[in-house]
């Protein structure tokens, strides 16, 4: 098995403590590999190694990635610029990935918890409210989601 190999290995099975200096040692010696970058960004990012990960994640994301690839690169890089308090650069990463990959509702719900972060929550607030609507398959929210777009859009107003 390859020193590569054992890494992915050890990824996949969760021993990312394990498998971190591996990967680090092959980003070095392959920092043209896109997918080695990943997987290293991934690990650093699970060990909450973020200014590790966000250095990968932005190496992968100058290279070519296939659309998969791309779009939750995009992701997790912004939830790691979030994680390390630098919101403005996640909010900008994630406008990138809903602008690509405007079906992904996991970029939609980082990019709420951002603007929660930057002191705008009431869009945030709306973002998630609108994602639940569209994913929910329980019934009784179904019957509520007139009031809840509305109430949604106003959570600061009262009404007398």
């Amino acid at each position: 098995m390859t020193q590569r190999q054992n890494a992915l290995k050890l990824k996949e099975e969760g021993n990312f403590s394990e498998a971190q200096p591996i990967f680090a040692e092959l980003v070095q010696s392959h920092p043209e590999d896109h997918e080695t970058l990943l997987a290293a960004a991934y690990v650093h990012e699970q060990l909450e190694m973020f200014p590790q990960a966000i250095t990968f994640y932005q190496q992968a994301l100058d290279l070519s990635l296939n659309e998969g690839e791309r779009k939750e690169a995009l992701l997790r890089l912004g939830i790691s610029y979030r994680a390390v308090g630098l919101y403005d650069k996640a909010k900008e990463t994630l406008e990138v990935g809903m602008s690509e990959y405007p079906s992904y509702n996991p970029m939609y719900v980082y990019f709420a918890f951002t603007l929660y972060n930057l002191g705008d929550y009431d869009l945030a607030m709306e973002i998630m409210a609108q994602k639940l609507l569209e994913t929910t398959r329980d019934e009784d929210l179904v019957k509520h989601q007139e009031f809840i777009e509305f109430y949604a859009s106003c959570l600061d107003e009262t009404f007398n």
